[in-house]
């Protein structure tokens, strides 16, 4: 379903993105990457380039703050640095996502040092003209976690699984009304392996966009 916010998809700091949001392993990067179908230039988070994230997964209480406050700056470099200007773009990571992790594991004076750095950011970079929202429970994360086996990914619980989906659940909520929103179950719609599904989802995704530019006539 989609939800029609005031933002227009030509005011976009002449760069047009789409955010994907989701929780660890919801598949963010496998619906970035089926959308080259449809012609969408692809920005993939580098996750490894962040000094602090080995860090923050063997410890997310004890490092999130600089590992927010990196990802979210890496992430606004890389939407000015890389996105293509004649085409629409569409990232595998969110800012939307990076406030729900700081809003889980930061307060006091880090978590408003961290919000006056996401304020700024967002003077200069304006919303994305669609946000993909993608639903996940815990348990079927929990499940992809331990089939991809990434050593580093160990130490995640189901409990911070189910926090960060709540976490993101709250700021797609507050989002309503102020930018476009598709939510998909990615739990159900198996679009990393079942042809169809693939389909369906580059279909959605061509009607979605086809409508934004009509509403914007």
């Amino acid at each position: 379903m989609l939800k029609r916010g005031s933002h227009s998809i030509e005011n976009s700091f002449s760069i047009m993105r789409i955010e994907v949001c989701g929780g660890i392993a919801s598949g963010k990067t496998t619906f970035a990457g089926l959308m080259r179908r449809v012609d969408l230039h692809t920005l993939f988070e580098n996750f490894r380039a962040n000094p602090f994230w080995r860090a923050f997964y063997s410890n997310p209480g004890k490092y999130i703050f600089e590992t927010e406050v990196s990802f979210t700056l890496q992430h606004y470099h890389q939407i000015k640095k890389e996105a293509a200007l004649d085409k629409i773009n569409i990232c595998d990571f969110s800012l939307l996502l990076d406030v729900a992790y700081a809003e889980i594991g930061l307060q006091g004076t880090q978590l408003n040092t961290y919000l006056k750095v996401y304020e700024e950011i967002k003077r200069e970079l304006p919303l994305p003209i669609l946000l993909v929202h993608l639903e996940c429970d815990a348990e079927t994360e929990m499940k992809r976690i331990r089939a991809r086996a990434r050593a580093v990914e160990k130490s995640i619980t189901i409990e911070f699984l189910d926090s960060l989906n709540k976490a993101v659940d709250r700021q797609v909520h507050l989002s309503k009304g102020k930018q476009n929103i598709i939510t998909i179950d990615s739990s159900k719609n198996n679009f990393a392996d079942d042809e169809l599904v693939k389909q369906e989802m580059t279909a959605l995704m061509t009607a979605t966009l086809g409508q934004l530019k009509e509403n914007d006539r």
